[in-house]
């Protein structure tokens, strides 16, 4: 048993019409214009300039109650400054308890608010080892 198929299709005039060739002309326009702003809006975000200081929010604790301050570097995050510290300080403390000193203590000073993100140049105070 043989079967046979049939396309069936319409047949299209092969030029199209003036009013869709103005459509596709203003497609193009639209679509050109959306891209070029679209570049120019990411390569002016990509190339802003950053300032040369990093913004200082004021800090909110006792001056008198600490004992030094360091500034944040690439890299480093609060137990490794808190070790660094207490190790210089107090070799054979525990690290934990004066960590959670720091965070206390520098939680509200801290731009992101959260103690596991710390950006370079941020200020952490260090409270008394013994405190």
């Amino acid at each position: 048993m043989r079967f046979q198929c049939e396309l069936s299709c319409t047949h299209r005039n092969p030029l199209p019409s003036l009013a869709s060739l103005a459509y596709v002309r203003h497609v193009r326009r639209t679509l050109t214009i959306t891209v070029l702003a679209v570049f120019f809006v990411i390569h002016d975000v990509a190339w802003a300039e950053t300032p040369d200081q990093p913004t200082r929010l004021p800090m909110a604790f006792n001056e008198a109650a600490s004992s030094q301050q360091v500034t944040v570097e690439a890299g480093d995050h609060l137990w490794r400054i808190s070790a660094r510290h207490l190790v210089d300080a107090k070799p054979a403390s525990p690290i934990a308890p004066y960590w959670r000193k720091v965070i206390d203590l520098n939680l509200s000073a801290l731009r992101s608010g959260d103690p596991d993100l710390i950006y370079p140049g941020e200020i952490v105070v260090l409270p008394e080892p013994g405190d």
